[in-house]
């Protein structure tokens, strides 16, 4: 076996070691591609040369060669396809995770509602309104205090508010010590707002929430329900103690304590033999 032979072999075991381990900085086919372009003269001279046993032997080296490098192309490809794979299924799982937002938010609480069994009425948009918005309406009781409550929803803009409705009116006579309360009430409030309509005396509570950016699901619901809920309770003592008092001072100081005196006649103690 001459040089060129052994030269020949050396380099295809040199092929088939350096395509069987594994390459991170260079792709495979440019590795095979230097290799052939530096056996192409030697090869073909050797391969004449070679006795019959050899070339058969160089022959199943070829074979076994490009098995490897089929091996190596093949599990790149489905390297590939794995990453786009996972690409696709993190684009799937993404939009899944975002399509409460894109259901109608009007549709939303009414499933909400038909899995708590509530009964409520939907008003929808009027032709006059420019922001076209729904209304759902309902009554809820909490501490034995029953009151109305409305979601409004306008779609175009993704905006959910909640009012807590009081069941009475506040009269034209207490209306100016009940706006004065409601701005000293407001001032330190962190979340949500009292409001009157002055035409009627309807007072209020609010809150609200964008669900463009918050999103939508029960639980967001149910925290936004549950603040509209207590501050309205809290707001129809506040109210109830101001309509008990028959001519309400328009000074602050002294309107906060006729309502607290109102407060203190709704409290009574029992005798006994432990502080309350």
């Amino acid at each position: 076996m001459d040089s060129k032979s052994k030269l020949s072999l050396w380099q295809k075991l040199k092929r088939l070691l350096t395509s069987s381990a594994p390459q991170d900085s260079s792709p495979a086919d440019n590795i095979d591609h230097k290799d052939n372009v530096s056996n192409d003269n030697s090869a073909i001279g050797a391969d004449r040369k070679q006795p019959e046993s050899l070339r058969t032997e160089s022959a199943k080296d070829d074979n076994k060669n490009n098995r490897v490098a089929d091996n190596i192309n093949t599990s790149k490809t489905t390297k590939a396809s794995s990453r786009q794979d996972f690409s696709k299924r993190a684009s799937l799982s993404k939009d899944s995770i975002n399509s409460p937002n894109q259901t109608p938010i009007i549709d939303y609480l009414k499933l909400y509602f038909g899995s708590k069994h509530w009964h409520y009425t939907h008003y929808k948009p009027r032709i006059s309104d420019a922001q076209q918005s729904h209304h759902l309406s309902l009554r809820m009781r909490n501490r034995k205090i029953d009151c109305g409550y409305l979601f409004r929803v306008q779609e175009k803009e993704r905006l959910l508010a909640v009012y807590g409705i009081l069941p009475f009116l506040i009269p034209e006579s207490h209306q100016s010590a009940a706006m004065l309360l409601m701005t000293q009430i407001n001032y330190d409030m962190v979340v949500g707002n009292l409001e009157m309509d002055v035409s009627d005396g309807e007072i209020r509570y609010k809150n609200a929430l964008d669900v463009e950016v918050l999103g939508l699901d029960d639980d967001i619901i149910e925290h936004l329900l549950q603040s509209v809920v207590a501050m309205t309770t809290v707001a129809y003592e506040v109210f109830s103690d101001l309509l008990n008092t028959q001519e309400p001072s328009e000074d602050m100081p002294t309107l906060l304590g006729e309502l607290r005196a109102q407060a203190d006649a709704r409290t009574y103690f029992l005798a006994s033999k432990k502080m309350q």
